[in-house]
């Protein structure tokens, strides 16, 4: 079959390869599907439980219960509002808890985490959390859960900004890292995101490797013909290669942020997607779309590679902006690597 194949063309060809790949060997087995086991986690969508008639959700062992209280004013609007986790205390099995928090990052409804003995004594404060940025988000605490009976999840208004938690039990281990190197991050994120880079302070050099930080702070881009992000820097030469990198909220797996290096477009920068099972993933049905698009409550580390013709001995500028089908995002964290010509003593 392997000789005949090779002699075809042209339609013939396109008609053989079909058959190939219609008849796969007798030892190919198909594989089984089985559901993910997760006895010591638990996604609760606030939205949802709060619905007449809620889904039914499996809870931890260690999670009795979630109540829901709403402060009013004398005419009935709400003010605050509050979801209460309440736990069972079960010693290692829920020591410490990962708590990931998604919400709409709203200014002036910015969330707190407070954690509480049974006598009433506050025993942790988280918060507020945010940066008012208009955009959903999400924010991951380790929390200690020696003594505490239970925990407040509270933001301003009628808790429509809060959109739900993740949370599971945390186990400690052994890792190793270079002595020479940043360390491993303390905790492990449970759907595989990287963690977030902090901006270093000053330039480092590093085997022909040079690494600078262009902006350390938050910037908010619009989709194209709206609003775009600049910036501008000074090159002492061209690289052979550079690597620009930034994180990125609320982002559109399927519109990317192009990149314009000194007027001309290089493409776009690829986000470091999670796995698709991490409830930060927020489906959105557009009028005009024909599918769900997707966007995620979360920054996400983007990279993008440049050649060193794209910059040049001087001022240099680089742009970022968005497609015209994209929604909002925010951006944070802009970094240039620069490899230049270097030998091993």
């Amino acid at each position: 079959m392997r000789d005949s194949f090779l002699l075809c063309s042209g339609r013939n060809a396109v008609a053989a390869l079909v058959l190939l790949l219609s008849s796969p060997p007798s030892t190919v087995l198909a594989q089984e599907l089985r559901t993910h086991a997760t006895p010591f986690s638990v996604w609760l969508d606030f939205h949802a439980l709060v619905t007449p008639k809620p889904p039914k959700v499996a809870l931890p062992i260690w999670l009795e219960s979630l109540q829901t209280e709403v402060t009013e004013t004398d005419a009935g609007l709400p003010v605050r509002t509050t979801y209460r986790l309440r736990f069972r205390p079960l010693g290692d099995l829920n020591r410490d808890l990962l708590l990931r928090l998604f919400f709409d990052d709203a200014p002036g409804a910015a969330p707190m985490i407070t954690g509480w003995a049974e006598t009433g004594e506050q025993l942790f404060e988280r918060g507020p959390l945010g940066a008012g940025l208009d955009l959903p988000t999400s924010e991951a605490l380790v929390l200690p859960m020696t003594g505490v009976s239970y925990i407040d999840v509270t933001a301003g208004g009628d808790g429509s900004k809060l959109r739900g938690v993740f949370l599971t039990s945390l186990r400690k281990g052994e890792s190793f890292h270079s002595l020479d190197f940043a360390a491993s991050p303390p905790v492990a994120d449970s759907f595989d995101n990287l963690p977030s880079a902090a901006p270093e302070p000053n330039d480092s050099f590093l085997y022909g490797r040079v690494k600078a930080v262009i902006d350390s702070g938050i910037v908010k881009l619009a989709p194209r013909g709206t609003t775009t992000a600049a910036w501008e820097f000074d090159l002492e030469g061209p690289p052979f290669l550079a690597v620009l990198s930034f994180e990125i909220l609320n982002a559109d797996p399927l519109s990317p942020v192009e990149v314009i290096v000194n007027e001309k477009s290089l493409g776009v920068a690829a986000a470091r997607l999670p796995d698709l099972a991490d409830p930060g993933y927020r489906g959105v049905l557009r009028p005009l779309d024909r599918g769900v698009r997707f966007r995620y409550a979360g920054w996400l580390q983007s990279q993008k590679s440049l050649p060193g013709s794209a910059l040049r001995a001087g001022l240099n500028k680089i742009v970022l902006r968005l497609p015209v089908d994209s929604g909002p995002v925010a951006v944070r964290g802009l970094g240039l690597q620069l490899k230049n010509e270097w030998q091993a003593p």
